[in-house]
C-alpha cells in the first residue's frame, strides 16, 4: 500500500495544473513512486470544496492526435489526498513546514500572482503567494532546518524559479528576517526554472452528460522542461516521465516554443481576423494556408533558431498536429489578446535577425505584421489590447494618410521597423490575396 504521507504542496487548483502535473504524478506512482498531493487554494473558487466532496478524485480527458494516431481516453487521478484554503487554513499550512515527508512545492498562480507586493507584519499571513512561501520557508528554517525543499514554479514567465527566489529574498529583507535564513535558502532550497507546454481547455462541455464533475480536457501533447545542475536534476523523480526534459539550460527550448508555437499563433490570429476565420483548426484546414505556415517555419523561423534541423522539424510536425486537433476549438480571438506585445516578444527578434543578416524583413512574417496592423486599423472595436495601444490606433486612424502609410508609420513607431519596401510588398501580397 502506498505511503499516504503528503510529499507535494500544489499551489493552484485550476484546470491547468490538474491537467498537467497530476497526470505526471500518476505516471510516477505507476512506476513505484509514492507522491501524494495537498492542494492549496487561495481564491474564492469552489473547486477545492467540490473536489473534496468527491474524495479529490477526478478524470482527465485526453483527446487529440499524437504521432498520427487519434487519442481519446480518460485517465483517473487519485494522487490528491488533501486540500487547504488560505488564509483560513493557515495553521495547517504552516504545520506542513515541519513535515520531513513534504519535499516539493509546485505552483501555477499565473503571471499576475508571481509579483512583488508590500505585506503587513511578518507574523500575519501574507496576502501574496511569494509572501506566503517566504513565511512557510522561514517556518521550516526555524523548526526543521535540516529539511530540503524543491520548488517547481510553472508560471509562464522567463526564469520563473530564479524570479520566485528573488521575490522571497526581497520579502526576507523587508521583514528583516534572520540573516542566516538567506544562507539557508541557498543551501537547502532548490529553485528550478521550468517551461510548461500543454493546451488545457478545461471541462469538456461537449461531454457534459457523461463527464464527471471536475473532469479536465487536455491535448495528448505535454512538455515540461526543468532546468538545473546535474546534481540537482538527479534528485527529481520526474526524470522518469517520458515527456519531461531535464536540462542545464532551458533557453533553446524556450526560444523554440516562443518562435514556432507562439509565433505561428500570432501570425494566424492576425491573418485569420482579416479572413474572418474563427479557430486555429479552421485556419489549418486549408492546404494553402498550411503550406504558407510550413514555409514560414522552414525559411524564417529555423534560420533564426539555429538548432539541429531534424529536431526542429520533429517539433514543427508535433505543433502542426496540435493545430489540427479535431477535439478542440482554439479561438484565434483568444490568441489575439495583447497581440502588439506578443509580436514584440515572439517575432520582432526574428525581424531584427533578418534585417541584420539580409537587410530586409522576413517576407512571411512581414505579411503577418501588416495583417496585425491592418486588422487593428480596420476593426478597432475588436482590438483586445492595452488602453494605450487602443488610443494610439484611434489617433492614427484620424489621420488623412492611406492605410498603407498608416501601417508603415505604426511599424516604425510601435516596433522600430523601418523597411518600407518589405512592408509595401507584404501589403500588396496581403490585399492581392484577400
Amino acid at each position: 500500500m502506498n505511503d499516504p504521507s503528503i510529499q507535494v504542496l500544489q499551489f493552484g487548483t485550476g484546470n491547468f495544473l490538474r491537467g498537467f502535473i497530476q497526470p505526471l504524478i500518476e505516471e510516477l506512482n505507476r512506476q513505484g513512486e509514492s507522491l501524494q498531493v495537498c492542494l492549496v487554494q487561495s481564491t474564492d473558487s469552489s473547486t477545492l470544496e467540490g473536489l473534496r466532496a468527491q474524495g479529490y478524485a477526478y478524470e482527465v480527458y485526453v483527446a487529440g492526435r499524437d504521432q498520427g494516431q487519434t487519442i481519446e481516453e480518460f485517465q483517473s487521478i487519485a494522487c490528491i489526498k488533501d486540500g487547504l484554503n488560505l488564509p483560513h487554513d493557515s495553521e495547517k499550512f504552516f504545520s506542513f513546514a515541519r513535515s520531513p515527508e513534504l519535499k516539493y512545492l509546485i505552483s501555477n498562480v499565473t503571471e499576475a500572482g508571481l509579483v512583488w507586493s508590500q505585506e503587513g507584519a511578518k507574523d500575519q499571513i501574507a496576502n501574496s503567494f511569494p509572501g506566503r512561501i517566504t513565511q512557510w520557508l522561514y517556518t521550516r528554517f526555524e523548526q526543521a532546518p535540516e529539511l530540503e525543499t524543491i520548488l517547481l514554479p510553472c508560471e509562464l514567465i522567463p526564469n520563473n524559479g530564479d524570479f520566485l527566489k528573488s521575490l522571497i529574498q526581497q520579502h526576507a529583507l523587508a521583514w528583516n528576517l534572520d540573516a542566516e535564513f538567506l544562507n539557508w535558502l541557498n543551501l537547502n532550497c532548490r529553485f528550478h526554472n521550468t517551461l510548461v507546454d500543454r493546451i488545457v481547455p478545461g471541462f469538456p462541455n461537449q461531454l457534459a452528460e457523461k463527464a464527471a464533475p471536475y473532469t479536465v480536457q487536455v491535448e495528448p501533447y505535454l512538455f515540461w522542461g526543468i532546468e538545473g545542475s546535474d546534481l540537482d536534476l538527479k534528485k527529481l523523480p520526474f526524470k522518469k516521465c517520458k515527456r519531461v526534459v531535464l536540462t542545464n539550460s532551458l533557453l533553446p527550448y524556450t526560444k523554440r516554443k516562443i518562435s514556432i508555437l507562439n509565433g505561428l499563433h500570432t501570425v494566424m490570429a492576425a491573418l485569420g481576423r482579416l479572413q474572418h476565420i474563427q479557430t486555429v483548426q479552421e485556419y489549418v484546414q486549408d492546404p494553402g494556408r498550411l503550406q504558407e505556415l510550413n514555409c514560414l517555419a522552414e525559411e524564417e523561423l529555423f534560420p533564426f533558431l539555429d538548432q539541429p534541423l531534424d529536431a526542429l522539424r520533429a517539433y514543427k510536425a508535433a505543433i502542426f498536429e496540435r493545430f489540427k486537433n479535431p477535439f478542440m476549438a482554439h479561438a484565434l480571438n483568444d490568441i489575439s489578446l495583447q497581440s502588439i506585445a506578443k509580436f514584440k516578444s515572439r517575432l520582432l527578434p526574428i525581424c531584427a535577425y533578418f534585417l541584420e543578416k539580409k537587410g530586409t524583413l522576413p517576407p512571411r512574417i512581414a505579411v503577418g505584421l501588416v495583417a496585425l496592423l491592418s486588422s487593428h486599423l480596420r476593426f478597432p472595436d475588436q482590438m483586445r489590447d492595452s488602453e494605450e495601444n487602443k488610443r494610439y490606433f484611434k489617433h492614427l486612424q484620424a489621420s488623412d494618410a492611406s492605410e498603407l502609410d498608416q501601417v508603415i508609420q505604426a511599424s516604425q513607431e510601435l516596433f522600430g521597423v523601418e523597411d518600407r519596401i518589405s512592408l509595401e510588398l507584404a501589403y500588396s501580397k496581403l490585399n492581392g490575396n484577400s
